[in-house]
């Protein structure tokens, strides 16, 4: 019976027990279930879990659940409270929702409760601090909101507390003050505010305490030096405030301190050298001021010392020579100065990895480095300094080292003062990926580049010369290179650009470099790659901005590029490598070959017509080529007629006729001797001229491509020498009427002047609203099309009259000129020769000078005031701000829409004036010799000649439809015309040699015009008193030639041409006044101005500025 009854109970027990593993079973599924564990993982892992991955058993017991990177996307499920004997929960790296269960409380054993790297959401549940033997407490980088429970400083048991990376507001608990065996405390990354609690200087226990990037404020707690035991104490990124604690020298076992990026003030404390054990101060970004203190030298311990970014002065103390372990060195941002040999001393014991010296006011020679002290250098950055002296000494040091540059992967001088070429062995450095010496004073040619390993090459704003180097094709690493502001020239069809990817050497996040970083990648297996860049997580962002090699360089961005502002020309590659190109090539170059520029990896802020030698550039040269042709052909056909004008006019007895073709002649008898002083000058220009290689034909003879080569620039300035003395011969010769002589004595009152003033600046207006045509022209050839001229109507016409306007210049000058001149002359009582000779100054070539330099790229550049690129706000704007990282590499506003301050000294604005009107005066002198003359042929087959009046003074003239058609021949005209041209020949020919053989043409077409006129169609000049006192201007004429001597100088010096201290020396010899004692001037006037003078013997050559009032004009 006994036997039978306990054989019940038994039985009793066993289907109980059944029963409740049937339900503990059950509950577990539901629970995987609602982990997001697969249904058939589930219900095999429910059904055995003590045989199963993801459990730990104790006696049949679960005691862990270790589901560790699984990917789960569920839950935490509330039926884990039923595993009441759960010491550990290990649900790290999943993606894991909602909330954390209070029902978690209930776990009583519970020691381990690791939930970081999900999705969690919500509050932490104040019930767990039922959890007293809980030991760690990770919800790190989760989602968690509100406040940080204070009921968490009673779990007596905490050791580890990581809260980091979620969401959580409010203050730091000073409850946590009563967790006497915490030692790891982690709340950084989260919008906490207040102070930190003084009261957690009683946790004797804590060795590492993180508090980053949170808005904490106030001060740093003196109580914090009672921790003891503190080793790593890191409160950077937050808004701390006031003068560091001397107190902090007394945590004797730290031994790393980071508070950079606060706003810390007042000086860095003397106690801090008592800690001996600190390996690592990281004090940057903050608002330090006075020196740095000398005991830190006796940190025996430390490898990083960084206080950068702060306000620090004075120099580096000698002290620091002790620190024999010290790898890093980073005082970049201060105030800091000293000599170089100072520096060296204090480096002469140390073995740097990091060295960065950057943006202080350190001066000197680097002269006294030794290889020892840079055999370890990863990262050397003196750049923003006061440092010069040859590079290639210094760089001599590191070529020493075996391999050449030793470790050494950046290196960064820029901003200093640099000079000398560049070394060769520096391109050769096998481990360099940063090089940048932009901003420095660095001369010549471009070595070899061997540096495989190269990604950024930053040489900008120097005065390099020379062409690119065929060996940058092989830089298959190279992503970015900056040239703009130099003296490169040739093609740029060598480059081969791909992705730029590289590291930040700077960037630090809790002390840890990339390098760190990926070492410790290495060491934990993580997988950096599948970050995701809008993970809201501060500390991942940072990591994918500054360590992209990390991530496989897979997002590491596009090629970026700069050449603008060199001398760059020849046909623009298609392509530049594989990679997408970032760049700012155009402007300031001569790039292109005639066609337009349809590349996709040009940016079409750059794609402008005139920017580059573009199809209308081409067009406009091959109309001046075909134009000499005619002019050629003309000149063979006039010869004869010529010939017999030039040898009857001495004799020609009808009245002002004769000093009008003496007159001629003189212009001619000049262009003859130019035309053969500008034969060598053109010779030496097309065969010498390299400063752009493939420039546009008549570019290639001008100065605009003028020689920077001795013998070639020598040889310019001895052709300018010559035609200054020769037209300061020929103007210092021309006659004067006595007449004029007297008149030059004359005086005149204030009022008088006044008025005589305003008369010529509303003329000034009157010729300028006239020179439209100019005006535009110069418009066309500096205004960007599609950033400035928005219809394709308005850019059409543009071009229009960009062809046009040699033709309308010669139209408005004939038709118009004359006539308003002498209407003015009547309203002001100005000579009307000398207002013709202003406006054909300003429609000529004045104005569209003046328009080039306000406008041109390489003068003021005011039309970048309407370019989208230069308005703030504009999307265009900020295309150009390019950084590597810290280092600013392009600035809109500074290096693209503000005035270059070297504008009127390098030679580029004086290039760009010669070049831009050289086919606008060729162009109207060709249409004035060749057209013109045609055109008054054909006009005057059909005009008939007037018959003689009574009033011979006003001449016979051939009239058509009631107009007189031979009103270009008087007087008046024709001697401000050939005044024109005599300006023409002193002021261009020394700079545009083919501008003789213009004046040439249009001297001997004018001659024929003469002869047709007074010959074959019998016409007689008109002889009244405007016509009878005009003459060529010797004052306007030596006026015109001081201001082309004067463009001379100007582009000798700012070409750096060799032979321009003998041009200066030459044009204030010559130029003087008393230079007339020794010139040779009664040989010049019997050969220039012998005719004139016998052809009119009571008339000479007077001044057109102050002439006779006609009678009954207004006074002024």
């Amino acid at each position: 019976m006994l036997h039978s009854l306990w054989l019940v109970l038994a039985s009793c027990l066993l289907v109980a027990y059944c029963a409740k593993r049937r339900d503990d079973n059950e509950t577990l599924f539901l629970s995987l279930l609602e982990l997001g564990v697969k249904e058939d993982d589930a219900a095999r892992m429910a059904q055995e879990p003590c045989q199963s991955k993801g459990f730990f058993c104790d006696e049949e017991e679960i005691v862990g659940l270790v589901m560790t990177g699984w990917k789960l996307g569920g839950r935490i499920p509330k039926g884990l409270r039923h595993l009441s004997r759960l010491e550990g929960i290990f649900l790290e790296r999943n993606h894991l929702q909602g909330g954390i269960p209070a029902e978690l409380s209930e776990l009583m054993f519970l020691r381990f409760l690791i939930l970081s790297e999900n999705q969690l959401s919500g509050a932490i549940p104040t019930e767990l601090q039922a959890l007293k033997n809980l030991r760690k407490l990770d919800l790190f980088k989760n989602q968690l909101t509100g406040p940080i429970p204070p009921e968490l400083g009673t779990l007596s048991e905490l050791q580890v507390c990581m809260l980091s990376e979620n969401q959580l507001t409010g203050t730091i608990p000073k409850e946590f003050c009563q967790l006497h065996g915490l030692h790891t405390l982690d709340l950084s990354q989260n919008p906490l505010s207040g102070e930190i609690p003084k009261e957690l200087g009683k946790l004797e226990a804590m060795e590492r305490l993180y508090i980053s990037g949170t808005h904490i404020s106030g001060p740093i707690p003196r109580e914090l030096s009672q921790m003891h035991s503190l080793i790593y104490l890191f409160l950077p990124d937050n808004d701390l405030e006031g003068p560091m604690p001397g107190e902090l020298g007394r945590l004797q076992l730290l031994q790393e301190l980071h508070l950079s990026q606060n706003r810390l003030s007042g000086a860095i404390p003397k106690e801090l050298g008592q800690m001996e054990t600190l390996q690592k101060l990281e004090l940057s970004a903050n608002q330090l001021e006075g020196e740095i203190p000398k005991e830190l030298g006796q940190l025996k311990s430390l490898r990083m010392l960084s206080l950068a970014q702060n306000r620090l002065q004075g120099r580096i103390p000698q002290e620091l020579e002790q620190l024999r372990f010290l790898q890093e060195l980073i005082l970049s941002k201060n105030e800091l100065q000293g000599s170089s040999e100072e520096i060296a001393s204090i480096l002469q014991s140390m073995r740097l990895e990091v060295l960065d010296l950057g943006h202080n006011s350190f001066a000197g020679e680097l002269n006294e480095w030794r290889a020892e002290v840079v055999q370890e250098l990863q990262l050397l950055d003196l750049s923003h300094n006061k440092f010069f002296g040859n590079l290639s000494r210094f760089v001599e040091i590191f070529c020493s080292l075996s391999p050449p540059g030793g470790s050494l992967l950046e290196l960064r001088l820029n901003h200093n003062r640099f000079t000398g070429e560049m070394p060769p062995c520096l391109m050769q450095f096998s481990n360099l990926n940063f090089l940048a010496l932009n901003n420095n004073r660095l001369r010549g040619s471009l070595p070899p580049i061997h540096a495989s390993e190269l990604v950024v090459l930053a040489l900008h704003k120097n005065k390099l010369s020379g062409v690119l180097p065929e060996s940058l094709h092989h830089l298959k690493r190279l992503g970015v290179l900056t040239l703009h502001e130099n003296s490169i020239g040739g093609p740029i069809s060598g480059l081969n650009l791909s992705t730029a990817c590289m590291d930040n050497s700077k960037f630090r996040i809790e002390g840890m470099g990339c390098v760190r970083l990926r070492a410790l990648v290495e060491e934990k297996g993580l997988k950096l790659h599948h970050i995701d860049p809008h993970d809201p997580v501060h500390q991942l962002k940072q990591i994918y901005a500054n360590c992209p090699t990390l991530m496989g360089c897979d997002r590491a961005g596009t090629a970026n590029l700069t050449l603008h502002r060199n001398r760059f020309s020849c046909a623009v590659p298609k392509s530049l490598g594989s990679s997408k190109i970032s760049g700012l090539v155009i402007m300031g170059n001569m790039l292109g070959s005639g066609r337009e520029l349809n590349f996709s990896w040009i940016r079409p802020e750059e794609k402008q017509s005139f920017l580059y030698y573009s199809k209308e550039v081409w067009t406009s040269n091959q109309v001046v080529i075909a134009g000499f042709v005619l002019l050629f052909f003309f000149g063979a056909l006039c010869y004869q007629p010529r010939q017999r004008l030039e040898a009857s006019s001495p004799h020609l007895n009808f009245g002002t006729g004769a000093r009008v073709a003496s007159a001629n002649l003189g212009v001619l008898k000049s262009a003859r001797i130019t035309t053969l002083l500008a034969l060598p000058l053109l010779l030496l220009f097309w065969a010498s001229g390299n400063y752009y290689e493939c420039s546009p034909l008549l570019w290639q003879s001008t100065a605009a491509n003028s020689s920077v080569e001795p013998l070639a620039g020598l040889g310019v300035i001895s052709c300018w020498c010559t035609m200054l003395f020769l037209f300061r011969t020929l103007f210092a010769s021309m006659p004067m009427r006595q007449k004029e002589r007297q008149r030059r004595s004359t005086r005149h009152g204030c009022v008088w002047r006044i008025r005589r003033l305003l008369a010529w600046g509303c003329w000034v207006c009157i010729v300028t609203a006239l020179s439209l045509p100019s005006i535009l022209f110069s418009c066309a050839q500096s205004l960007p099309g599609n950033g400035h001229r928005d219809t394709s109507g308005s850019d059409f016409m543009f071009k229009l009259v960009y062809h046009a306007t040699p033709l309308l210049i010669v139209v408005i000058d004939v038709v118009l000129a004359a006539k308003l001149s002498t209407k003015y002359c009547d309203f002001s009582g100005i000579k009307a020769d000398r207002l013709l000779m202003t406006f054909r100054l300003f429609a000529a070539w004045l104005l569209p000078l003046l328009i080039t330099v306000v406008l041109d790229e390489n003068c003021l550049s005011v039309w970048k005031m309407t370019w989208s690129v230069c308005q703030p706000g504009s999307p265009e704007h900020k295309y150009f701000d390019w950084n590597i990282y810290e280092e600013e590499i392009l600035d809109t506003d500074r290096d693209i829409c503000t005035l270059s301050q070297s504008w009127w000294s390098d030679g580029r604005c004086s290039r760009a004036i010669v070049g831009n009107l050289t086919s606008l005066l060729l162009q109207k002198l060709l249409v004035r010799s060749t057209l013109y003359p045609l055109a008054l042929w054909l006009t005057w087959q059909g005009s008939r000649l007037e018959e003689a009046g009574t009033e011979c003074h006003s001449g016979r003239h051939l009239k058509l439809f009631g107009f007189n058609t031979t009103n270009a021949l008087a007087p008046l005209q024709q001697m401000s015309f050939l005044t024109t041209q005599f300006e023409l020949l002193a002021f261009w020919t020394p700079l545009v040699p083919l501008l003789s053989f213009g004046v040439l043409g249009v001297a001997s077409a004018n001659l024929l015009i003469l002869d047709l006129a007074l010959w074959s169609f019998r016409i007689q000049l008109p002889s009244n008193e405007v016509n009878q006192l005009a003459a060529l201007s010797r004052s306007y004429l030596s006026f015109a030639h001081s201001a082309g001597c004067c463009f001379q100088l100007w582009h000798a010096f700012g070409s750096q041409m060799y032979g321009r201290y003998i041009l200066l020396i030459f044009s204030i010899a010559v130029m003087n006044p008393w230079a007339t004692r020794f010139l040779p001037l009664k040989a010049a006037r019997r050969y220039f101005w012998a005719e004139v003078e016998k052809a009119s013997q009571t008339e000479f050559i007077e001044m057109a500025v102050q002439m006779d009032e006609p009678a009954g004009s207004v006074h002024f």
